[in-house]
């Protein structure tokens, strides 16, 4: 009886366990058909995906960041949804489309401090104005422009639009452009540190802040003339766009910083006021002329009422929308733009199209064979990047003609070289290279380009600075002063040639010389050859001078002046395409997945660098400095650097 009755305990026992276990697989079943059921309705809308609509009445409105990238980035941790920062090109794009879009009836900037290129200013300026020509209205307002600082830059992009408004506690700031540079040669030679420079150009005078106690005539005739037309223009720009002369211009300048009242009186500004007052305003504006046209229009009579309604978006939130709209509905179109790829691939498949692509910063081979020198700043441009860039375009036979932004103030001339030599094998592949300047094409970034087609530069660009310029820092006198001594062995005549121990001796002279003559002669012959000039006519302008893109066409560096948007135009009129016809714009290199985007992000380590130095020795304030300096410069894998002039130039 005992046994049996254990065995039905146990068999009931086991009953339970196994009808648990059934429950349990039950509920997971049901809940993974509803999760399966999810996926797929998930998928379903992914692929079918489309942003919400955009409305019928909108007024644009962006604050202005205080630095804008010129290339594109891997996306932060800091944006939204992971977005990459915002570059110039973007606020651009996203004007020029709002210019043709007839739902947007105004755009409203809120300028704060910024820290813009004049070529940057420039381009603009110009979409602002592209924005006016379309019978748009735009309005700026800003708490001061300048403050207590210079305000010169940010005033000159604000009188492109119609309306500029202050806070009525704000100044108006335009002192003017200069430019200022430190002479350190004084402070070395009290640490024992020599410049041990040379250079090809009278007026290649990057080092002169490490040679010299004071700007040579050369390089101060140079930097006059430089200030005088960017000056000018600025000027220019100001007075046509207020209705002022230039003499009422320079005026104005030399008696500023102007009170908000004054800037009234003498047509500076439209109105002392806070944002929101310019916000409604703006808004009322819009309403009432779109209410003007619904006049007009008979069978619209019945919207009049929706019609006034005006919603306030984003720009660069209309910008997104709208290029979801025109390139790709659907996820690939929706992820494409949240990653900031220029189109998806799949939307221009098998049409002609233009390739663009962004090379920005100081020039090196490669990401393994050095970073930017340390006088440049800076990510640096890899070399074999752009040029890989260049010849992928060239050979795809979608690809009527390439658009290579340049924005580089120089760098390693075998790197400048790599870049031209692709520019000249997708002209043999019979494509067009036009190349749009920024900021500064200068030096190793003008040998780069000299042999495109069509080369655009900015009014304010620094180009030119045919020169180069190379040596080294010596230490000999510093490690005596700390009591340090050097012992080395060396097997050739040269072997210690670049080491910071001591100067050049005179067979390493005579070496480095000859180096420094060969790039210079290279480097005239090439701008001769691609610019079909003669050596003797490259030589007028050569002499490592910098240049203003104004400057830079009359002595024929050159071919005209615009931004981006113009060499774009050009790109289409050389590869046969009609003015008004629409051309793809795909970037190169093609923009990685978001999978492998998102990997690199949380896997990538952080920019490497050389580590602070350490040392138990008390050195002499500075002095520790000073040995970065070096330590850095050692760090560099090519000695002979082309760079522009080392100028701090800044419209404020």
């Amino acid at each position: 009886m005992q046994s049996q009755h254990t065995r039905r305990k146990e068999d009931k026992g086991s009953g339970r366990f196994f009808s648990f276990l059934g429950r349990i697989f039950a509920v997971f079943g049901f809940a993974l058909f509803i999760a399966i059921c999810f996926f797929l309705a998930t998928v379903h809308r992914a692929v079918n995906y489309a942003p919400p609509p955009l409305p019928e009445n909108i007024l644009l409105t962006y604050k202005l960041k205080p630095n804008l990238y010129k290339t594109s980035q891997k996306p932060s941790l800091r944006g939204p949804l992971l977005r990459p920062p915002t570059t110039l090109h973007e606020i651009v794009d996203a004007i020029d489309m709002a210019a043709t879009d007839d739902r947007v009836s105004g755009l409203v900037i809120h300028a704060g401090a910024s820290h813009y290129d004049l070529a940057e200013i420039q381009e603009l300026r110009d979409v602002i104005h592209r924005f006016r020509d379309k019978g748009k209205k735009a309005w700026i307002y800003s708490e001061s422009f300048g403050g207590m600082g210079g305000g010169t830059g940010s005033y000159y992009l604000a009188a492109a639009f119609d309306e500029i408004w202050l806070q009525p506690l704000g100044l108006v700031s335009i002192t003017g452009i200069s430019s200022e540079t430190p002479f350190l040669k004084g402070v070395m030679e009290k640490f024992g540190v020599e410049a041990s420079f040379d250079h090809r150009g009278q007026y290649k005078s990057a080092m002169e802040s490490l040679t010299r106690t004071g700007m040579s005539e050369a390089s101060h005739r140079m930097m006059t003339e430089l200030l005088g037309d960017l000056a000018a223009q600025i000027t220019e720009g100001i007075a046509a766009d207020r209705s002022l002369t230039p003499e009422e211009v320079r005026k104005l300048i030399d008696t500023a910083p102007h009170l908000g009242t004054e800037a009234v009186e003498n047509k500076l500004i439209n109105k002392l006021e806070h944002y929101d007052v310019l916000l409604e305003t703006a808004k009322k504006e819009a309403a009432e002329k779109i209410k003007a046209d619904a006049h007009k229009n008979e069978n619209d009579d019945e919207d009049e009422e929706e019609n006034e309604k005006v919603k306030t978006i984003d720009l660069l939130g209309y910008g997104f929308s709208a290029k979801v709209e025109e390139d790709e509905e659907g996820m690939v179109g929706f992820l494409s733009q949240l990653i900031r790829k220029k189109a998806p691939v799949t939307a221009h498949e098998g049409k002609d199209k233009i390739a663009l692509i962004y090379a920005s910063g100081a020039i090196v081979p490669s990401k393994d064979g050095g970073g930017a020198s340390p006088m440049s700043g800076g990510e640096p441009m890899f070399a074999d990047r752009i040029s890989s860039s260049i010849r992928s375009a060239a050979q795809d036979d979608d690809i009527a003609a390439i658009v290579l932004r340049m924005d580089s103030p120089g760098g390693s001339p075998t790197a400048a070289e790599a870049i031209r030599r692709a520019v000249v094998y997708a002209r043999e592949k019979e494509k067009k290279v036009i190349v749009s300047m920024g900021a500064a094409a200068a030096s190793g970034g003008y040998w780069a380009v000299v042999n495109a087609d069509h080369i655009v530069a900015a009014p304010a660009t620094l180009t030119g600075s045919i020169g180069v310029f190379a040596g080294k820092m010596v230490l000999e006198d510093l490690w005596k002063k700390l009591g340090i001594t050097w012992e080395s062995v060396n097997i050739g005549k040269n072997a210690d040639m670049w080491s910071s121990q001591s100067q050049f001796s005179p067979t390493a002279r005579k070496r480095f010389n000859a180096l420094l003559d060969h790039i210079y002669n290279t480097f005239v012959s090439l701008v001769a050859e691609g610019r079909g000039m003669t050596t003797e006519e490259v030589e007028k302008v050569a002499q490592g001078r910098v240049w203003t893109g104004k400057q830079a066409l009359d002595a024929k560096l050159v071919d005209s002046l615009g931004g981006l948007e113009d060499a774009l135009q050009k790109a289409k009129e050389m590869a046969g395409f009609k003015p008004e016809e629409a051309v793809p714009v795909v970037q190169y290199p093609p923009r990685r997945s978001t999978l492998e985007l998102l990997f690199e992000l949380f896997t990538e380590s952080a920019v490497s660098g050389v580590p602070p130095i350490s040392t138990d020795i008390q050195l002499p304030e500075g002095a520790t400095e000073l040995l970065q300096i070096w330590t850095l410069s050692r760090s560099q894998s090519e000695p002979l650097v082309i760079s522009p002039l080392a100028i701090g130039l800044t419209a404020d």
